[in-house]
């Protein structure tokens, strides 16, 4: 019989740097703020002052904070001073606990990337490869009614993969990897915003552009499609 693996309990100090985290990525520290003091916080949270001190620490190292010695701990403009620490935050909270300025930023990075993927593929595309898209999109199709949410998002995740995939430029694919977490979590959103049926045509719409080797039609679909469903979002939180 095997032993289930039992999931390790995070320690005061990841509780502490995992709050922290998506206090400042959720919006409700900005860069500038002045964060409450190690003593103060200790005391909330129930931890050891050299918990909090470590902790901040930590945050620091990751881009999200700066310390200033006799003044306190400040946000960091992560944007603009963060690390492949702070990327590695922001991918690892659920989509819904990030803050809109932190959606739009990942959203924008995957506009960089497939759409640089796109236009490649446009370019070289093949029979074979209109092909494997035509047969992975009716995949989706023909499996969508048996589907949750969450693994039709993952289909999705992979359809769109698989432009990097192949574009050829395998860096790219990479990348879409880095962002697949906090992707799905999106995409779940965009299902049930849009509904699967409208999902699916603009595959076969993407599809018709890539076909056509309309670079600029591909590009201009993925953007407007980012454009519109950030809108979307700002309805839903007014």
């Amino acid at each position: 019989m095997k032993s289930v693996k039992k999931k390790p309990v995070p320690t005061h100090k990841e509780v502490f740097v995992k709050r922290i985290t998506r206090e400042i990525l959720s919006g409700k520290w900005n860069p500038g703020d002045k964060l409450p003091s190690e003593r103060e916080l200790a005391a909330e949270m129930g931890m050891g002052k050299t918990v909090v001190h470590n902790g901040f620490e930590q945050l620091a190292a990751m881009g999200l904070v700066y310390i200033k010695p006799k003044s306190g701990i400040f946000v960091a403009d992560y944007m603009k001073t963060g690390n492949i620490e702070t990327l590695n935050a922001i991918v690892n909270l659920n989509g819904d606990e990030l803050g809109r300025d932190v959606v739009e930023a990942i959203l924008d990075l995957r506009l960089a990337i497939e759409g640089m993927a796109l236009r490649a593929l446009c370019l070289c595309r093949s029979e074979d490869d209109i092909a494997h898209l035509r047969s992975i999109t009716e995949d989706i199709r023909d499996c969508s009614d048996n589907m949750g949410v969450e693994e039709l998002a993952e289909r999705f995740f992979l359809w769109h993969r698989e432009i990097c995939i192949l574009s050829g430029k395998s860096v790219l694919t990479l990348f879409m990897n880095t962002v697949h977490d906090v992707s799905i979590a999106f995409w779940v959103k965009y299902l049930r915003m849009y509904g699967t049926s409208f999902a699916i045509e603009r595959l076969e719409r993407f599809i018709g552009f890539i076909e056509a080797r309309d670079c600029e039609g591909a590009y201009n679909l993925l953007a407007t499609g980012i454009d519109d469903y950030l809108a979307n979002l700002e309805k839903q939180t007014m």
